[in-house]
């Protein structure tokens, strides 16, 4: 996967904090970095085809995180998605079945890095 010009990154954490460590991690990535604090404004947003959601669970909003996955899984399947969060539990073979195949880094001060490391491995920069 290569990340277009027209593609980008959606960051979908309610933390600020939170996404300017994401956002300082993936910066030179190509392509713009978007940012949301509901999986509700993400979802509203999937028609800008981002190539990457770095997505958190526990959002602001009606919505968490899985159920984010699963609107974004119906929208386009081909969107490389990684669960950002520190509720370690939802990364099992049941919710891999119901929402597709996605990565999931626990949140952690080490995590931002590997969250650099995984993406590269996924996508040319």
């Amino acid at each position: 996967m290569h990340l277009q010009a027209s593609s980008g990154i959606f960051i979908v954490e309610d933390n600020l904090l939170y996404q300017q460590l994401i956002a300082r991690e993936l910066e030179d990535f190509g392509g713009p970095l978007y940012f949301y604090t509901t999986g509700e404004h993400c979802i509203a947003n999937l028609c800008r085809k981002p190539a990457i959601v770095v997505l958190d669970y526990n959002l602001d909003g009606e919505i968490n995180g899985l159920e984010t996955l699963e609107e974004i899984r119906k929208f386009d399947p081909s969107i490389f998605v990684v669960l950002f969060s520190s509720q370690k539990e939802v990364y099992n073979n049941e919710n891999q079945r119901r929402y597709g195949s996605f990565d999931f880094l626990e949140k952690k001060e080490q995590s931002f890095s590997l969250l650099r490391k995984l993406l590269q491995a996924k996508v040319s920069i």
